[in-house]
């Protein structure tokens, strides 16, 4: 069963969350530093979010294609993890991108819908790898949503950056640390 296959996959090793939090976290100090300096030249801030999103799809193609050619044995828990999060990673680049181009919405509603699309890959990746403090990450996703919604506008990238650091970074970083263990003990390396 997928259950008795997730247990297999082992420890997730963090390094995603810990590269998309840092790749967020510097486009989102960006953007508020943009912001702040009134530039209305929109297209910068596309400019930058496109070399990030773009190197940190490349980053981590380059990751995940080192990690199934060294990998003894690829899971179907895994490849359902690796495909939820593909999934939401185009989402995610859907709502930045596509629906502010077709002026879908207003620019501040990205941060609150993409909250709401990292509640559900968090929720879904705790319950494949069986990790309830992973599933409850996504709580604080879907409470910073509704934050967010409720209160549009400049500062309420501080607040996203915020929940990028502690919802997604400290726990890539938890999950590196524990895995590092994991493969200590199991004699292998990185």
């Amino acid at each position: 069963t997928i259950m008795e296959d997730s247990k297999r996959i082992a420890v997730d090793n963090g390094k995603y969350y810990i590269l998309w939090g840092i790749l967020v976290s510097l486009g989102i100090i960006g953007n508020y530093i943009l912001i702040s300096l009134d530039t209305r030249e929109g297209r910068y801030y596309m400019y930058m979010w496109f070399i990030l999103v773009v190197g940190g799809f490349a980053a981590t193609t380059i990751m995940k294609m080192k990690e199934i050619k060294k990998a003894k044995v690829y899971t179907f828990a895994g490849k359902i993890l690796s495909s939820l999060w593909l999934a939401g990673g185009i989402t995610m680049s859907m709502v930045a991108f596509v629906g502010p181009a077709f002026n879908a919405y207003h620019y501040v509603y990205i941060n609150p819908i993409i909250s709401l699309v990292l509640g559900v890959t968090y929720y879904v990746s705790g319950v494949i790898q069986q990790i309830k403090w992973l599933q409850l990450i996504s709580l604080g996703w879907w409470a910073g949503a509704i934050v967010l919604f409720a209160f549009p506008g400049i500062h309420s990238y501080l607040l996203f950056g915020l929940m990028i650091v502690f919802l997604q970074t400290i726990p890539g970083i938890v999950m590196y640390r524990k895995w590092k263990k994991e493969m200590k003990v199991l004699g292998e390396s990185e």
